[in-house]
C-alpha cells in the first residue's frame, strides 16, 4: 500500500512540474519593460507575447557585445536569455562584464587660443566611456586634446550622469 501511495505522489509531482506557472516580465519589441504578468504557464505567456519574455525572477547582467559593423554596446541589466535574443544574432560576440563597467559623463571641449589667452567652450554633450578609462576620470579633470601652432584644444569632463 505504501508503495502505491508514493507512485501516485511521484506521478502528482511529475504532472505539476509540466505546468508549473510562474511569474513573467515581459518585454515589447525594443527591449522596454512592460510589466510582470503572473499565473501563467510558459506556453500560454509565449502565445501571448512571442519571443519578448523570461521569468521576473531571472539574474540580469551587465553586457559587452561586439556588433558585426564593429561597433561595441554596454547594455546593462538584461537576461541572458533576452541578451541572446537581442543580441546574439546581430553580434560578433557577447561576454557578460561588471555592471558599471560604463559612465556617461557631461564633457565639454575648450579651445584656447596661445596668443591672447581667449577661450570658448564647444556645446556640452554626453559620452559614454567604459573599462579602465572610468577610474582615471572625475569631475573637473582636464586633458590637453591636441596642440596646433596658435591654439590649444582641452578636454574637460564635468560631471557624471
Amino acid at each position: 500500500m505504501k508503495k502505491v501511495f508514493f507512485f501516485l505522489f511521484i506521478v502528482f509531482l511529475a504532472a505539476c512540474n509540466k505546468n508549473k506557472e510562474y511569474c513573467w516580465q515581459v518585454y515589447d519589441a525594443l527591449g522596454n519593460e512592460m510589466g510582470i504578468v503572473c499565473d501563467k504557464t510558459e506556453p500560454e505567456i509565449q502565445a501571448a507575447y512571442g519571443p519578448f519574455y523570461d521569468r521576473a525572477n531571472a539574474p540580469k547582467f551587465c553586457w559587452k557585445v561586439s556588433y558585426n559593423n564593429g561597433t561595441t554596446g554596454y547594455p546593462e541589466n538584461v537576461t541572458e536569455k533576452m541578451a541572446a535574443y537581442w543580441f546574439g544574432n546581430n553580434s560578433a560576440g557577447m561576454e557578460k562584464v561588471q555592471c558599471g563597467y560604463c559612465q556617461q559623463w557631461l564633457t565639454r571641449q575648450k579651445g584656447v587660443l596661445k596668443s591672447t589667452g581667449q577661450f570658448a567652450y564647444d556645446p556640452i554633450k554626453v559620452i559614454q566611456y567604459c573599462g579602465d578609462t572610468c577610474s582615471t576620470i572625475f569631475p573637473g579633470r582636464i586633458i590637453l586634446l591636441r596642440e596646433t601652432p596658435d591654439s590649444l584644444i582641452y578636454h574637460e569632463f564635468m560631471q557624471r550622469q
